[in-house]
């Protein structure tokens, strides 16, 4: 296994707050979708912008399944770059903080919303 050196990760896990279902973030994305997509520098500085939204469609969750505690992340964002430099310099642009920060203000509190920076391997990829 190697590490991919073409691209980089960053990784945000968010936590709904009580009251918030998935039917209401997966509603609310198209919209935010929209709006980050139309934000100068993300899509100078970003290859991808992903949301991840937790699903359970079968009779018993994963986690249980592999005799495992749930996953208390409701939403996982994915975003990769060239260089860890242009995540930083797009997340933490006055747009986008703006934009996620009134995004976050009915799903989430900022104690329930993590990132962290990452480099991946790609193991299946077809």
């Amino acid at each position: 296994m190697s590490l991919r050196t073409d691209r980089v990760r960053a990784v945000g896990l968010l936590r709904y707050r009580p009251g918030v279902t998935n039917e209401e973030a997966k509603a609310n994305g198209p919209r935010l979708i929209e709006t980050i997509k139309s934000i100068p520098i993300i899509q100078k500085n970003l290859l991808k912008y992903e949301l991840t939204f937790k699903t359970e469609r079968l009779g018993t969750t994963l986690a249980s399944d592999l005799g495992l505690q749930e996953a208390d992340t409701g939403v996982m964002v994915i975003v990769e770059a060239e260089t860890h430099e242009k995540i930083r310099e797009a997340l933490t642009s006055p747009e986008y903080r703006k934009i996620i920060a009134g995004a976050l203000e009915n799903a989430t509190s900022m104690d329930k919303y993590h990132w962290f920076s990452a480099e991946f391997a790609t193991v299946i990829d077809k």
